[in-house]
């Protein structure tokens, strides 16, 4: 019996050594996982900008141009450079809104004459409100001592009328940052000429 209990030991060591030998040999994830994709520096440059301004002076024109824009400051840590702002908007007409309730009282209509099921209703599935999330990072420019460079990235949810989320996405055009800057560099010129 001792030399069955040997012979068993001695399989579990063959295969620990085969286990350790074949996994050992891998050769870890593929080298491109390391690289960034050639758009990342293409949306880094369009997120960011450097200014000629002071930390706290960006970020209290930001608090000022966030708020004309109806955002809501949700977070500010002078100390960390960091900003959050958020908003929601109406994600459909009164045109949509009055199509989808049409087809929902037709539904109800079908579904009583044919004894059909009403569940999942088209208006309530249908686009409700887009949430804007904002977050502004300001730190000491690489480039040049004394400027600061600011970069902001806009989250977007599209909920449902049911409050499901429905999409999530990072906002990669061009516009929307270009607006932003233009706005808080009129914002940053006018705060340094007021001084």
């Amino acid at each position: 019996m001792r030399s069955g209990a040997v012979s068993r030991l001695g399989r579990y060591v063959a295969a620990a050594i085969i286990a350790v030998a074949a996994f050992g040999c891998a050769t870890g994830p593929p080298e491109e996982a390391y690289r960034l994709p050639p758009t990342t520096l293409e949306v880094r440059e369009m997120e960011t900008r450097t200014f000629e301004a002071d930390e706290n002076m960006i970020i209290g024109a930001c608090v000022a141009l966030l708020q004309d824009m109806e955002y809501n400051i949700d977070a500010v840590e002078t100390q960390l450079g960091v900003l959050t702002a958020s908003k929601v908007v109406d994600a459909d007409s009164a045109a949509q809104k009055a199509g989808l309730i049409a087809l929902d009282v037709v539904s109800v209509i079908l579904a009583a004459l044919g004894g059909g099921s009403t569940a999942g209703g088209a208006y309530e599935s249908a686009d409700d409100e887009i949430g804007l999330d904002l977050t502004l990072v300001v730190l000491p420019s690489l480039a040049r001592e004394g400027d600061y460079t600011a970069r902001f990235t806009v989250q977007t949810t599209l909920y449902d009328k049911a409050g499901r989320v429905k999409e999530r996405n990072v906002t990669q055009e061009p516009l929307v940052y270009q607006e932003i800057f233009d706005k808080l560099s009129k914002a940053l010129f006018l705060e340094t000429q007021s001084r």
